[in-house]
């Protein structure tokens, strides 16, 4: 039997985006504090999108 090397799949193939992340953190338990909501939006007010917000908010939480 041979496979079409065509149909490549993978387990996750975009990012999941705000509204199922924010099922995924309601089901666990996860919530947001106040300072990680100023970050978020600050970065998005900015106009911050996929890595660059990521980085943004990896920054405001690494220890210098």
């Amino acid at each position: 039997m041979t496979t079409n090397p065509k149909i490549q799949r993978s387990a996750i193939t975009k990012p999941i985006g705000r509204s199922k992340a924010a099922k995924f953190a309601a089901i666990e338990g996860v919530t947001v504090n106040q300072r990680s909501y100023e970050i978020s939006q600050k970065a998005a007010s900015a106009g911050l999108r996929g890595d660059a917000y990521r980085a943004e908010i990896k920054k405001a939480f690494t220890k210098s």
